[in-house]
């Protein structure tokens, strides 16, 4: 079965082309610090977890729990005793309450190989935990609306060495459901394996049940992929899950179906394409004798024909619409042939023939790559880059086998659980990923994708009826793209779920904060007529971080931004 191509393209009327900007605002914003009654507990990789992999879950750990079941600011994280704490902010009087709400069962001694303890709420009454050593454990909360001076400890539910001794993991995403009044609860874990020099990313998606007694694993599905995972859910009807990396995955168990491997035919490629956004290079080769004369192509927006003497290379309809007249072929001594076709709409194609040709094949664009790894590359470094210090290189030469660049563009992909097959797929190497943030309760995380200079955040909605996959424009962040980019220092980056303004937090010197809504009236002189001219700009704030100090949780709210640190809780108001 062929997957779907999803077209992510902006809203236009959520684009603003008149913002210019933004402009430094000295003004201090409101903060209350809580110091925290035990400090956070964090681990750190050692020496066997040295992959650009594990580089990544563990630099870019989020350590600060937001309940968005609750509307109140309930915060929780876990402190070194391994127990839950919750700190609610009271944002009438600006003051904190805090308690411990659940001690992790089974506190084990850490060893080498462990991760980070992770908490998600999967629904108002229940949390799941993992202690990062292997055990998972699924807990009945009760009713959490409530300051964290009234709230009751949590019960334990189960818990269970869910992969396997010595197989750690955290948890990315949890969802409850109930199906024939059973309840049920889908965690999906991240675990890494190490195969000859390559590092892999394993993707474990394991469902509890309830049949009124007691508490059970009902079934284990798990894909496998090479290299980093920028963004992985569940569908909220369970149905699927969402995947976005550099390379592919695919399913290699599952305790339910029997994953059938199709067979592979062997293809007789005779000529190849190269894609940018804006055009496709078709590339053959012609017999050593060949003559010009004979060569012929032929082009209309939408259909193709190349051929030699008869024999037709390349023959169909196009995947979408290019501007004909555009065309131009070059043909070299040698007898290799490239024809440079223009595209009518900068988008990437998943493929030049509609419904694929076993003809021809894609040739990945080796810069597009590059610069999705080159975005990660300050995560391996040990030495801290400064703002006033070159950013220093990183070439081939210096990088492990394990930590070689992708071969493939980074996508988006919808994986059906019950066919093990890709249905629908979102090209990202336009579109680069920058971070996700929650703004529905029920729903999947959302997308912020770099267009342009700006941000532009994407709520992926459950497939419909009709087989379409909704990628659904929600909001921007003027200029967030491009502001971003600069900050080569950068950790965390998030924004609230009203857009009002983006968020680049640095670990351990500032945090910038940069608001939409900015100076009104502001005039500014246009160089090329020199006349005042009333412009669009927003307000960047500048918030200095303790140094002896690194930010290990963040979280945006409509009114306050949240900062955790190893031992207190700040609220920044922002509005």
């Amino acid at each position: 079965m062929s997957s779907t191509l999803v077209d992510l393209r902006p809203n236009r009327r959520l684009l603003d082309h008149d913002f210019e900007g933004y402009k430094l605002n000295l003004q201090a914003l409101p903060h209350h610090t809580f110091h925290l009654e035990a400090p956070v507990d964090r681990v750190y990789p050692d020496e066997i977890q040295y992959s650009f992999v594990h580089a990544k879950l563990f630099a870019l750990h989020n350590h600060l729990v937001l309940d968005y079941w609750d509307h109140a600011y309930n915060y929780y994280y876990l402190d070194n005793k391994q127990q839950v704490r919750n700190v609610t902010f009271e944002n009438i009087n600006n003051t904190f309450q805090t308690a411990v709400v659940y001690d992790v069962p089974a506190h084990m001694e850490r060893k080498s190989g462990h991760f980070n303890l992770c908490l998600v709420f999967p629904s108002c009454n229940r949390a799941v935990t993992s202690d990062g050593t292997g055990y998972l454990h699924i807990a009945d909360t009760g009713a959490r609306n409530k300051p964290a001076a009234e709230k009751s400890t949590w019960l334990t539910l189960h818990s269970s060495l869910v992969l396997g001794e010595g197989k750690y993991f955290i948890i990315v995403d949890a969802r409850a459901q109930e199906r024939d009044n059973v309840e049920l609860i889908h965690c999906l874990l991240q675990s890494v394996e190490q195969n000859d020099s390559h590092f892999y990313s394993l993707l474990s998606w394991v469902t509890f049940e309830n049949d009124g007694q007691t508490w059970k694993q009902s079934s284990m599905k798990q894909l496998k992929g090479k290299g980093i995972v920028h963004y992985a859910a569940l569908e909220t009807n369970c149905h699927a899950l969402y995947v976005a990396s550099d390379n592919p995955f695919k399913f290699t168990m599952d305790s339910e179906r029997e994953i059938t491997e199709k067979p592979v035919e062997a293809k007789q490629i005779i000529y190849t394409w190269l894609q940018t956004s804006e055009d496709i290079t078709v590339t053959l080769k012609l017999q050593n004798d060949f003559n010009k004369e004979h060569f012929d192509v032929k082009v209309t927006a939408l259909e193709i024909k190349i051929s030699y003497a008869g024999k037709d290379f390349v023959d169909g309809t196009l995947k979408h619409k290019i501007d004909s007249e555009l065309t131009t072929w070059n043909i070299q001594d040698s007898g290799q042939v490239d024809i440079l076709l223009t595209k009518s709409d900068s988008m990437i194609w998943d493929e030049l023939i509609q419904g694929g040709d076993p003809k021809g094949d894609q040739i990945m664009d080796a810069s597009l790559v590059e610069e999705a790894h080159r975005r990660l590359a300050h995560l391996c470094s040990e030495t801290e880059v400064l703002p006033d210090k070159p950013v220093p290189g990183l070439t081939n030469q210096e990088l492990e086998e394990c930590d070689a660049a992708s071969e493939e563009d980074t996508m988006l992909v919808r994986m059906d659980v019950s066919t093990h097959e890709v249905t629908h797929r979102a090209a990202l190497s336009v579109h680069h990923y920058l971070f996700n943030v929650q703004l529905e309760t029920w729903e999947v995380p959302a997308l912020v994708l770099r267009h342009d200079v700006d941000a532009c955040v994407w709520q992926p909605y459950a497939q419909q009826l009709n087989e379409s996959w909704p990628m659904v424009h929600q909001g921007t962040l003027m200029a967030f793209g491009y502001v971003q980019s600069s900050k080569q220092n950068r950790k965390f980056l998030t924004c609230p779920p009203n857009f009002s303004y983006g968020v680049v937090c640095e670990a351990t010197r500032h945090i910038f904060i940069y608001k939409n809504a900015g100076i009104q009236h502001c005039q500014m002189r246009k160089r090329t007529e020199g006349i005042m001219k009333p412009i669009k700009v927003g307000q960047q704030h500048v918030v200095n971080i303790e140094k002896q100090e690194e930010v290990l949780g963040i979280n945006a709210t409509n009114e306050y931004l949240f900062v955790l640190t190893e031992n207190s809780l700040a609220a920044i108001q922002v509005q």
